[in-house]
């Protein structure tokens, strides 16, 4: 605690130095403890928070404490924040399907590693200046390097939590400006900041800074404009938007920005060391017919005819003038499935001609949460065809108009030589620049995607962009034609007789383009009540679309890995036909139950090459039943209960492990409490036996030829299962596993049938059987004396078959 006091004291003081004595602190978020989890690659397993920005902050603190259980290994947590959008992460460096942007990763990002030499407690600040208004997402994951498959009574209990806060520092007396007029400066102030909401949407936004000297020292200021957040001031020389004026200087101090937003704010930050004043100038309204006519002789006659209807206005302001396009949106049935359409007035098309070089189209489309958590897909086809009609609107009427009529093909023939032969040398550019939030700037395209394409006639070029996770907000996408020579490269005018035929389709989806590919799954994740699609790759393949092979395994190595772990069962077959020689036939029948399912889970259980003969759930279930089985079933058999008691063991047994699989299949530990528990019976009758007998029990030759060698092979199968596997030799390993158990039933199997418990050798029982040897013994020495008494010879006969049978 005492450092994060020195942490927001230390802040206080950095405000100070900036003279910033108008912010005020708030703790506006707090996060109760999650449990992270492990990333293995999968999007799935990153825990996902949402934080809420309010307007006018100066500074956001994330506070991140970061706890681990004790005794845990050195395990990397990694901490992701972006602003209206899911973060994009790509830990281990994998790479991206071809059309992806890859700019679109998440930079801001803090890793600390907690757990083996490193602290179990770390508290974390991650300090965002100047952060945008909305919503803030973080990514919030491990990243352990351990591979290795374990049951779970082996795996070490280790947990990491993190728990979150957000605090903020907010200016509480921004100054708002309003347009056509002028804003004074307060007296002695270093230091402000203005803000202005533009409600429209215009091709022009200036801000004209006046300087007002009082003597004659020179007076400089410094201005920066920004959108959406505050300017920061200390880096201000890094932004192209701000301006360094002194007053003895002529030339005049303002900051603009083309297109600016409707409803969206813009924040001026001025230093001065004189009075200045602030005027807001938007440009004039100046609207385009929507008709255009290139042939000058057919606009003179229009315009002689509707005086004003095509007045063209031919200063350097209106030709800034852009070309918007609204759409609507077609939300589908599953999550994520959402496509743009145009919205004109003359039809729903999302095909344009590309008439006016001057002139960009921006296609202004929304992205909120019907589509953040999926992927934005943009497609673009385009030839050069013969301008169809030039009185018709750039929008497409239909797709016959496209090409030329084909009534007389030799007049269309004709045509086309004569004007291909003006694109000889003219190399006909489409450019489109995806911006988000913005249309300024999108010639270079600094802050968006730029795409490019030569238009060529009867070929069609294209070109494909998709961006994961979309920023939540207003987009735009500039669609513009340029020209040039082949030769010099220089730019010139465009042919006016062939334009460019764009198709244009808008559309998102869930996980990549399609759907993860042929070595992914899609899935749909809630991760703290955000919803997000996620690739889950098989076959060693990673990254977002699981197009990363570099760890991919062969499909030679999956086709072997499927038959060792089916055929590794068959070795059952020795315990079944040994069961059934020596009559075990409920054995038997558990051990053909066993071999049974564990191989067709087996065949279900594979990413390729997989055979279910029924749900895998259900396979898993029977599975594990029947191993949990085949040890019990094996121990019972070897103790000495009379068999009335080991048929009901038996199905005490079988009933324990079908209710550990219905509650926990994983829980190893409760299953090993029930073998403990057989065991200890059949070593019960062992040494029941052995004080009876007074002599060992079984017998040494029966302990060394037999239970020694299942014992070596039931411990090397536990301590492959249970401390050598991994994710690349599981398919081997496991396999061994099947053949050590199956052998060791092979050595623990009785012989026969052992009834020596629960059949009372004492007591009355000895006297039946004393008296009967006796008997039986004076009936044979009746056959020469048959009326003599017994004689001390018989007698003692009869105490040697006593003993005899005692000993037997």
């Amino acid at each position: 605690m005492c450092h994060y006091r020195f942490f927001v004291l230390f802040t206080v003081l950095a405000l100070k130095s900036v003279e910033c004595m108008f912010v005020y602190y708030q703790n506006y978020e707090f996060f109760s403890t999650i449990k992270l989890n492990d990333y293995n690659g999968y999007y799935g397993n990153v825990k996902i928070l949402k934080y809420s920005m309010p307007n006018d902050v100066l500074s956001a603190i994330w506070r991140l404490q970061l706890v681990s259980s004790e005794s845990c290994p050195s395990t990397d947590v990694y901490f992701y924040l972006e602003h209206s959008a899911y973060p994009v992460i790509s830990p281990h460096n994998r790479t991206f399907p071809y059309y992806f942007n890859q700019g679109r990763l998440t930079k801001t990002m803090v890793k600390k590693s907690l757990g083996g030499s490193n602290p179990n407690k770390q508290d974390v600040y991650l300090n965002i200046s100047s952060p945008s208004a909305g919503n803030w997402f973080s990514a919030a994951f491990t990243d352990s390097q351990d591979r290795k498959i374990k049951p779970e009574i082996l795996k070490s209990n280790c947990t990491y939590f993190l728990t979150s806060s957000l605090n903020i520092w907010q200016i509480n007396d921004t100054v708002v400006l309003y347009p056509n007029t002028t804003t004074q400066s307060r007296e002695h102030s270093d230091f402000k900041i203005y803000k202005f909401m533009s409600t429209t949407t215009g091709p022009y936004l200036s801000f004209n800074i006046k300087l007002k000297q009082s003597n004659s020292s020179v007076c400089t200021v410094k201005s920066l404009l920004k959108q959406s957040a505050f300017p920061d001031m200390k880096n201000f020389k890094n932004n192209d938007d701000h301006v360094i004026c002194q007053s003895n200087s002529s030339k005049q101090c303002s900051l603009s920005t083309d297109y600016p937003l409707a409803n969206s704010w813009y924040y001026l930050g001025i230093t001065s060391e004189c009075n200045y004043s602030v005027e807001v100038a938007l440009s004039n309204n100046c609207v385009e017919s929507p008709f255009f006519i290139s042939n000058k002789t057919l606009s003179t006659i229009m315009e002689s005819t509707f005086p004003g209807l095509l007045k063209q206005k031919k200063d350097e302001f209106c030709r800034k003038l852009f070309q918007p396009i609204e759409t609507f949106r077609f939300i589908g049935p599953t999550y994520f499935s959402v496509k743009y359409y145009f919205n004109s007035n003359h039809n729903r098309s999302n095909a344009l001609l590309i008439r006016n070089e001057k002139k960009p189209y921006f296609i202004e489309f929304l992205v909120d949460q019907a589509n953040n958590g999926g992927t934005l897909n943009f497609y673009l086809v385009n030839n050069l065809i013969n301008d169809p009609n030039l009185y018709e609107s750039d929008f497409l009427v239909n797709k016959a108009s496209i090409f030329p009529s084909e009534k007389n093909p030799k007049n269309s023939t004709h045509s086309s030589k004569s004007k291909t032969s003006n694109l000889a040398e003219i190399k006909v550019m489409l450019y489109a620049c995806l911006l988000f939030n913005s249309m300024s700037k999108y010639k270079n395209c600094p802050d968006g995607f730029l795409l490019s394409t030569q238009s060529f006639t009867n070929i069609f070029s294209n070109f494909q962009l998709n961006v994961a996770y979309p920023f939540m907000g207003k987009w735009y996408l500039a669609v513009w034609k340029e020209c040039f020579n082949i030769n010099t490269n220089e730019s010139v005018t465009c042919p006016t007789d062939f334009v460019p035929h764009a198709l244009i389709q808008i559309s998102s989806d869930q996980c990549a383009n399609d759907y993860c590919g042929e070595y992914g799954t899609c899935y749909i994740i809630n991760s703290q009540l955000n919803l997000v699609s996620a690739c889950k790759c098989s076959g060693g393949y990673e990254g977002y679309g699981c197009t990363d092979g570099r760890n991919a395994i062969p499909a030679r190595i999956y086709l072997a890995s499927v038959l060792f772990l089916t055929t590794s069962n068959l070795v059952f077959l020795l315990p079944i036909c040994l069961a059934i020689y020596r009559k075990w036939y409920i054995e038997s029948l558990i051990y053909f139950y066993n071999m049974f399912f564990s191989t067709f889970y087996h065949a279900c259980d594979q990413e390729f090459y997989s055979f279910c003969i029924f749900n895998y759930d259900g396979l898993q279930l029977a599975d594990f039943i029947s191993s949990y089985s085949s040890f019990i079933i094996t121990v019972l058999a070897m103790s000495s209960f009379e068999r009335q008691w080991k048929v009901f063991t038996f199905f005490v047994g079988l009933l324990a492990c079908i209710s550990i699989g219905l509650y926990d299949r994983f829980s190893y530990s409760t299953f090993v409490v029930f073998l403990c528990i057989a065991i200890s019976f059949t070593i019960f009758t062992w040494i029941k036996i052995c004080i009876s007998k007074r002599k060992l029990y079984p017998e040494r030759r029966q302990l060394i030829r037999y239970y020694l060698p299942g014992f070596i092979l039931a411990l090397t199968g536990l301590l492959i299962y249970s401390f050598l596997q991994t994710k690349s030799n599981y398919w081997i390993l496991h396999s061994i596993w099947h053949m050590c158990m199956a052998s060791s039933i092979v050595f623990f199997l009785p012989k026969e049938e052992t009834q020596h418990f629960g059949t009372d050798l004492s007591g009355e029982n000895l006297k039946d059987i004393t008296t009967t040897t006796a008997t039986s013994s004076s009936l044979s020495d009746s056959s020469e004396t048959s009326n003599s008494p017994p004689t001390s010879k018989s007698l003692i006969h009869a105490n040697v078959t006593e003993i005899s049978l005692l000993e037997a």
